[in-house]
């Protein structure tokens, strides 16, 4: 997570400077290792991050639920369909 912040903070400081090369291209690192935090683009305390095996949970949780709400959705769509249809052919 830090090297990620170091490399968001890199490209806003040369985005700012109006620079067109990143720091990978840059020979000095110092660009990336600046420890101001006012340039920090994420600020976020250590407690709020989601670990991985959360997210797996919650992504499996709402995919098994967006299923079962389909084929609901998709079983109710045909029955109003063919009501609809049913009084269509009567009239």
């Amino acid at each position: 997570m830090e090297g990620l912040q170091k490399t968001f903070r890199t490209f806003y400081e040369d985005a700012k400077n109006g620079s067109s090369s990143s720091s990978f291209n840059k020979p000095s690192g110092v660009d990336a290792l600046s420890t101001d935090s006012s340039r920090v683009l994420i600020t976020r305390p250590p407690r709020q991050v989601v670990s991985l095996w959360t997210c797996s949970k919650l992504c499996a949780i709402f995919f098994v639920a967006g299923v079962v709400v389909g084929f609901t959705l998709k079983r109710r769509v045909k029955r109003w369909a063919s009501k609809v249809l049913r009084r269509l052919k009567d009239d």
